[in-house]
Order: structure tokens, then C-alpha cells, then sequence
């Protein structure tokens, strides 16, 4: 009897056996397809569960210089005033380096304006201001030139520099003709001493007449330079 029953349970055993392995072979495929979804998910799983970087919230600001008060920075939502000054080590520094900085001086009147003094002269009288002043401007601009149209970068013309909108605010006839020519030595040196009477010059006040020329303390210095040289 109980060998019978043991021989059931091997002949079930082997029956269930093939069953299984034959399913196995028929339904492969999709087993491996069931089994790769599983291992795609458990994967995507770890890595949900691993911590992330964290970004941080930019800001984007836009601070700039208030042109009506340099002394001042403004931003979207506010102002910020601005102090400078000169530290301790700094004064130290500039006391000690007094009497060593050299400043470059003209020995000589600076070629090229020997050619232009009476036609200085006649224009400054014009206009009321000192014609050295007027020479400086014409060697700083360009050397002291003749009519040319030579043009800088930022659009200005001629001996003496002119902007076009500049030159028909203040531009001269100089030498007659009928025409105001910017790139004619005569016209501009003429417009020149306008320009320079109309912003100061002519009631003696030349830095703001240089300054409105060209908007840079070192152009006022060089030019006063050239003028003070001027023999």
C-alpha cells in the first residue's frame, strides 16, 4: 500500500514536472518581458528613493549708477547711497609718494599751431575767449590739422571734432564762402570758439566750456596743459 502511494506522488510529481516546463517553454517570451518590466520598475523605484540634489532660487538684479546723483545706486526696488573716501593706508601711501609723481609738461609750444595763430587770434576775438585755449583744443583734437575729413569712431568730423548735431547748433562760416563746413579748418576753428563762448569760455569760465566739449576731466587737463605752453 504504501508503495503504491509513493509511486502516485512520483508519477504526480513528474506529471506536474513536464506540465510546468513545458509552460515554461511555451510562454517564455513573455515571462522575460514580465521579468525585464520588473527588474525596469524596481530600478525606477531605487532611484526615486534616492535623495536629490537641491537647486537653489536665482535671482536676477539689476543695479546701475543713477546718472542725476552718482552717488547713488539704483535698483529695482530701492536706492542705495553710496560714501567713499580714502583709508588710512592710502593717505600714508600718497604722503609718502609726495614730490615723486611727475607731471608731463609741454617745453615748447606743441607743432603744427604756428600755422593757425592769426587764424586763432581773429576767432577767439570774435568770441571772447583766450585763443591759447582755442589752439590747445585744435592740437588736442587733431593734431593741429588742416581741413580734412577725418572722422572718429563715435562719428565726430573735421580739424576740431565736431558732431554733426554739435556742428549745426554752433557751426561757422569762417572764411566766407557761403558754406559752414565742418571739415574746413577755417569753419571749424570758427565754430570752435562758438561752441566754447557759448558754454563759458567767454565769461571766463573754461573748464566748463572744455568739459562741455568733451565730457572728461583728463580732456580739460590736457588741454589747459597745451594751453599753458603755448608761447
Amino acid at each position: 500500500m504504501l508503495t503504491k502511494i509513493i509511486s502516485a506522488m512520483i508519477s504526480s510529481f513528474n506529471y506536474t514536472q513536464m506540465h510546468f516546463h513545458n509552460f515554461i517553454k511555451k510562454n517564455f517570451t513573455k515571462i522575460s518581458a514580465m521579468s525585464m518590466v520588473v527588474k525596469i520598475f524596481l530600478v525606477a523605484v531605487i532611484f526615486g528613493l534616492l535623495p536629490t540634489e537641491s537647486h537653489a532660487e536665482t535671482y536676477t538684479t539689476a543695479v546701475k549708477l543713477d546718472t542725476n546723483s552718482p552717488a547713488v545706486l539704483v535698483g529695482k526696488d530701492r536706492q542705495v547711497s553710496i560714501e567713499s573716501g580714502i583709508s588710512n593706508f592710502d593717505a600714508k601711501k600718497r604722503a609718502a609718494l609726495r614730490g615723486q609723481i611727475a607731471y608731463a609738461r609741454y617745453s615748447q609750444s606743441p607743432s603744427g599751431i604756428e600755422n593757425y595763430i592769426g587764424l586763432y587770434k581773429d576767432a577767439a576775438a570774435r568770441y571772447g575767449i583766450p585763443w591759447q585755449i582755442l589752439a590747445a583744443v585744435h592740437y588736442v583734437e587733431s593734431g593741429a590739422s588742416g581741413s580734412t575729413d577725418r572722422a572718429s569712431g563715435a562719428g565726430a568730423r573735421g580739424p576740431m571734432q565736431f558732431m554733426p548735431g554739435t556742428w549745426r547748433a554752433y557751426g561757422v562760416d569762417g572764411d566766407g564762402d557761403g558754406v559752414a563746413d565742418s571739415c574746413n579748418v577755417n569753419d571749424a576753428v570758427y565754430g570752435a570758439a562758438n561752441l566754447l563762448a557759448a558754454s563759458g569760455a567767454a565769461d571766463g569760465n573754461v573748464d566748463a566750456a572744455l568739459y562741455n566739449y568733451n565730457h572728461a576731466q583728463w580732456y580739460v587737463n590736457k588741454v589747459k596743459n597745451v594751453a599753458a605752453s603755448i608761447q
